[in-house]
């Protein structure tokens, strides 16, 4: 009797163990705003099994849902997406994912179902010397330093309109005396008008993105007389002749009155 009911119980803990799922995601702990987010993870639930990724931010009262994306099992059993993190404030957050409805006991006691992670923000260690609108032929010069950075190595990435990527350049920041901001200056020839969107990395990692807009210099347009609108029966106003062409007519006037008298004597 006793070896019938343990038995029972066994095919119980079995047919639960069987309907326990398990999803575990996966997010760094710090990421540096401007740069992508990458979520990823594994699950057992069935192919087609639906569930949300959201992402929070952390605050003191309820937290505050900035991004959300569908995530659909296939058969991989594997999923990956990418969040952007551009306007994001600093501090901390959190992805979470979340069931279109409650999965109750199928949640395997293994998964992992939220993450925390921080944004950190290091836009304003770039300061740039140089309008961030510039024209055609003298684009694109990046120029500018980084408060205490000193002599240090950062490399720029440069992505063009339409996507277009330029090759990573290294650029050696260099230092004026008694100071220790590290200026940086490149010049990078562009041949196409549009916005142009530059990566600035260091040692640490990300810094920030800065975009430059490029456009054709702007073309002179002749100076045109202001049009005169006469009423019925109005006469236009005398032509004003430059003073240099009247004196000139009036030369030419006397010489004719004069010639005459010349020649009868």
């Amino acid at each position: 009797m006793r070896s019938a009911v343990f038995f029972l119980l066994c095919l119980l803990l079995l047919a639960g163990s069987a309907q326990a799922y398990v999803l575990t995601i996966s997010a760094p702990a710090e990421i540096r705003a401007g740069a992508p987010l990458e979520i990823s993870g594994t699950t057992t639930f069935p192919v087609g099994t639906q569930f949300d990724l959201v992402i929070y931010r952390l605050q003191p009262t309820t937290p505050e849902e900035v991004a959300r994306k569908i995530i659909i099992v296939d058969e991989s059993k594997s999923f990956q997406e990418s969040f952007p993190t551009s306007g994001l404030l600093s501090g901390d957050y959190k992805v979470e994912a979340r069931f279109l409805t409650d999965p109750g006991s199928k949640l395997g006691s293994d998964s992992v179902t939220m993450r925390v992670f921080r944004i950190t923000d290091r836009s304003g260690e770039i300061v740039l010397t140089v309008p961030s609108d510039q024209v055609l032929g003298e684009a694109l010069r990046i120029e500018g330093y980084i408060p205490k950075a000193g002599v240090t190595t950062i490399t720029l990435k440069v992505s063009g309109p339409q996507g277009a990527v330029l090759p990573p350049q290294d650029v050696r920041t260099t230092t004026r005396t008694g100071k220790d901001e590290g200026y940086f200056s490149r010049t990078i020839p562009v041949t196409e008008r549009g916005n142009y969107y530059v990566d600035f990395y260091d040692v640490r990692g990300f810094m920030a993105t800065v975009k430059f807009m490029v456009d054709s210099p702007p073309e002179e347009t002749p100076i045109a007389s202001p049009a005169i609108t006469l009423s019925p029966g109005e006469t236009p106003p005398p032509t004003v002749v430059p003073a240099p062409i009247a004196g000139f007519c009036a030369a030419l006037i006397g010489a004719g009155v004069l010639a005459p008298r010349i020649r009868k004597r």
